[in-house]
């Protein structure tokens, strides 16, 4: 494995899939976050948090780690709260890329749901931003990027 490349983004686990999800700051990251893991929490499924705000990738073959700088591990703010901690996983796969988009895009093109980090491809969901859609729709587009990774292993 070479150097870790330090990206913005919060990193999380959801079941089986490792899911990063960028945007600028204030894009509603964090929130979306949190109601994600509730998500898979309530559902009794396994929900992590790898890290917020800052993510450690790195390159192992022909796939990407996320790992959690020590200082944020199982931490992460909560707007209007404060700093909060919730389970955490010091590393995980990447699966996925969620990205936090101001532009609210009814039918997607093939070609926007793949990106390249790393010089890796990886599947990609663009989803707006905070203030653009609300938070239920925001969650209902990871639910569904995630089981497009693996139809049968999800049940979010």
């Amino acid at each position: 494995m070479d150097k870790p490349k330090n990206v913005h983004g919060t990193g999380l686990v959801l079941g089986d899939a490792g899911v990063l999800l960028r945007g600028p700051s204030g894009a509603g990251k964090s929130v979306l976050a949190l109601a994600l893991l509730d998500r898979w929490e309530g559902r009794g499924l396994p929900a992590f948090l790898v890290a917020d705000d800052r993510v450690d990738l790195l390159v192992d073959g022909s796939a990407l780690t996320m790992r959690a700088p020590p200082q944020l591990a199982g931490l992460i703010e909560l707007r209007g709260r404060g700093i909060v901690s919730r389970p955490q996983q010091a590393t995980a796969p990447l699966h996925l890329v969620i990205d936090l988009v101001p532009d609210f895009i009814r039918m997607l093109e093939e070609d926007a749901l793949r990106t390249e980090l790393l010089e890796i491809g990886l599947p990609r969901a663009p989803v707006p931003q905070a203030g653009v859609i609300a938070l239920g729709h925001q969650v209902l587009l990871v639910v569904e990027a995630v089981r497009a990774l693996a139809p049968t292993a999800v049940d979010a």
